[in-house]
């Protein structure tokens, strides 16, 4: 099975994702949006993203993603290229990249489709998501929600 790639990001107006390894907001309908769409798909995420959450999310296949050759986790895959992929068996091929920045980064140019929350208004922040519009042909209509939007934009 070949894996794709699909992202999942909340962001404010500066496209702020995190303050010092947390969300700057706290939305609980976001965070419920957030699991109703990673559900039962292989999550990708970045060491210190792992860290922030403090344990695997259950219901998906949790693979963290780092250079650290002897860094281990109970209940979590560990690979150290996006190439390692292909030699797993994943849950579904969809794979939900959750963050952080550099990861975000890495397979933004690889991404199928993205989610992005829209957070109205400017957070103190310190973690950015990209620029991304210019990489996807279409973007489907925001959806509003308790304290934010949803918009998902696809190629």
């Amino acid at each position: 099975m070949t894996p794709y790639f699909t992202g999942v990001v909340a962001m404010d107006d500066q496209r702020g994702i995190g303050l010092r390894g947390t969300i700057p907001w706290y939305l609980p309908a976001d965070l419920r949006h957030f699991k109703q769409v990673t559900m039962g798909h292989p999550i990708l995420m970045g060491r210190k993203t792992f860290e922030s959450l403090g344990h695997p999310l259950s219901g998906r296949q949790n693979i963290v993603l780092t250079r650290s050759v002897s860094y281990r986790i109970e209940g979590a895959v560990v690979i150290h290229d996006l190439t390692e992929l292909g030699q797993l068996e994943l849950q579904d091929p969809e794979v939900m990249i959750i963050g952080g920045a550099q990861i975000y980064e890495l397979v933004l140019p690889l991404m199928s489709k993205l989610h992005v929350s829209h957070v109205p208004g400017c957070y103190e922040a310190d973690t950015f998501f990209p620029p991304f519009e210019h990489l996807f042909t279409s973007r489907g209509i925001s959806l509003p929600m308790e304290g934010f939007s949803v918009a998902i934009y696809t190629r």
